[in-house]
């Protein structure tokens, strides 16, 4: 009677461990399967002054985040990774995320600023990830989201809204429960960001000067303000560097870009054309000096593109 006691229990516990062990399996699996490539963990002393900026605005908003994950990485492409992982209330987490990203924008912001200044290189993030954790629902819900830095800085000095940076962090979202991981790698990791960075802003330094933008650019100063205008002047502009620009960017890249590359790009190109040209030159700076903080040579066929386009057109 005891053997029978023991198998039954037996029979009852065995397949529960069983699914309980397959559980875990899989989840591993999906884990290491879902981590940036090559992805090197990089020391948070280096980057110092950044981090103490973000800790010194998130203190002021009073958001709760944790200092044990947060962390800096070298990714794909050798783009910089700064994840961050914040706490919310279950009604506040489109707040609480819009100010982290914010906090971190301005932190991005004044260390550009003072590498400018110095000529001192400094280590600020490529890419931005916020996992928030929401108390909502039964195992509670994790949102994660990445944003390129250029977008966040652009928030800080005002020339991208709220709600254009709020479009963009929800296009980008991952939604879990149990713990924070998503379902696919995003396509901002598996690009060199600071790259499409300092291509859109030279493209829009030159294009200020370019007879064949005159009538989209006369557009772009009213795009604030006139219903449905703002999406298509984008996407005017994304056609445009399609039909005037596939060869450069070819030849700077090495491969034609794909569509989403040309919609990034772009993105960046409409922000960058309503600006004057000093402040244009500006942001170019910052993005060749990331670029070439890297390692790499600012790209000759930039040059000589814009010396035979200015030639050909008298500019």
């Amino acid at each position: 009677m005891e053997n029978l006691r023991n198998n039954s229990v037996f029979t009852w516990i065995f397949p529960k461990m069983a699914k309980t062990a397959a559980r875990i399996l899989i989840t591993c699996i999906l884990l290491v399967s879902l981590l940036p490539a090559n992805k090197r963990v990089l020391s948070i002393a280096d980057s110092r002054p950044f981090v103490n900026d973000v800790i010194k605005g998130m203190s002021y908003f009073r958001i709760e985040y944790d200092d044990r994950a947060l962390s800096l990485s070298e990714i794909e492409k050798g783009d910089i990774l700064f994840t961050l992982q914040i706490n919310s209330r279950r009604n506040n987490f489109e707040e609480v995320i819009i100010l982290s990203f914010g906090c971190i924008g301005r932190a991005i912001r004044n260390q550009l600023n003072l590498a400018v200044k110095s000529g001192r290189k400094v280590i600020v993030p490529s890419i931005v990830t916020i996992e928030c954790h929401i108390p909502m629902g039964r195992n509670n819900t994790f949102l994660v989201s990445s944003v390129n830095n250029k977008m966040l800085v652009q928030f800080v000095e005002g020339e991208v809204t709220a709600e254009m940076l709020w479009r963009e962090i929800n296009n980008a979202f991952e939604a879990s429960t149990h713990f924070a991981m998503t379902t696919r790698t995003p396509d901002i990791f598996m690009t060199d960001v600071d790259f499409e960075n300092m291509v859109s802003a030279r493209i829009a330094l030159e294009g200020k000067n370019s007879p064949n933008l005159s009538t989209i650019l006369s557009l772009v100063s009213k795009a604030s303000w006139v219903p449905g205008l703002e999406n298509q002047i984008k996407g005017m502009l994304v056609d445009y560097l399609k039909s005037n620009h596939i060869i450069l960017m070819t030849d700077v890249m090495g491969t034609e870009p794909d569509d989403a590359q040309m919609v990034r790009i772009g993105q960046q190109f409409f922000v960058h054309v309503k600006k004057p040209v000093e402040e244009i030159g500006v942001s170019h700076t910052t993005d060749s000096l990331r670029y070439v903080w890297k390692g790499n040579i600012y790209p000759r066929a930039l040059d000589v593109y814009y010396q035979e386009y200015r030639l050909k057109h008298g500019i």
